[in-house]
């Protein structure tokens, strides 16, 4: 079923990272296990993080900032490396 899930141990609240092709089947199991879904979403999680120079941080950062600042994009992603993992 899930491939991973994250607890929180100060919360009731998890996080379960599957298959897209799986959220169906997945909500249901949990649905039928006596869990109560209150959120559910699709987040892309790249496979490969690339390392950025800080100019080119700068430059994504604000074309980032740009396209979430359009009311017709709902989501951005980028598959360079957070700050705090460089």
């Amino acid at each position: 079923m899930p491939t991973y899930v994250q607890c929180s141990p100060s919360s009731a609240a998890h996080s379960l990272y599957g298959d897209p092709k799986s959220y169906a089947a997945i909500q249901k199991w949990f649905e039928e296990n006596g869990y109560e879904v209150k959120a559910a979403e699709f987040t892309r999680i790249p496979n490969d993080l690339k390392d950025v120079t800080p100019e080119q941080r700068e430059t994504i950062d604000k074309i980032v900032e740009r396209l979430d600042e359009d009311d017709d994009v709902q989501n951005v992603y980028t598959n360079m490396k957070p700050l705090d993992e460089e």
